[in-house]
């Protein structure tokens, strides 16, 4: 007998992540963008009108930070030592948004999330 659930596909995609994604670099509109797992956690907890597909995204990350498009740059609201970029991409055939953290002193910019909407 078999005692193993299978796993959800959420559960899936993170494994996945931690393994394919986390610790790697893809080049964008604004240069290098590190991949880590806070940011896949974060990306994964966060809202979207296509909540699957944006899960989904994350298998195709790579292309999709290759092929997205520079939308603006903002100063971090709470005045931390951050700037925030947003980079289009398409998810089930809309507008989203890669938001990119970009650390001042380092210059390391790591994705953050996917959101559906700017701010």
């Amino acid at each position: 007998m078999n005692n193993h659930e299978p796993q959800n596909p959420l559960t899936q995609l993170k494994e996945w992540a931690k393994i394919n994604l986390a610790g790697k670099d893809y080049y964008s509109p604004i240069g290098f963008i590190s991949i880590t797992m806070k940011g896949i956690k974060e990306t994964l907890n966060q809202p979207h009108k296509f909540i699957n597909d944006k899960n989904e995204a994350l298998y195709n990350i790579e292309n999709l930070i290759a092929t997205s498009e520079y939308v603006k740059s903002i100063n971090d609201i709470k005045d931390r030592p951050f700037l925030w970029h947003y980079l289009k991409i398409i998810i089930a055939k809309n507008n989203s948004y890669l938001v990119i953290r970009e650390d001042i002193q380092s210059g390391s910019k790591i994705l953050y999330s996917i959101v559906d909407k700017l701010k």
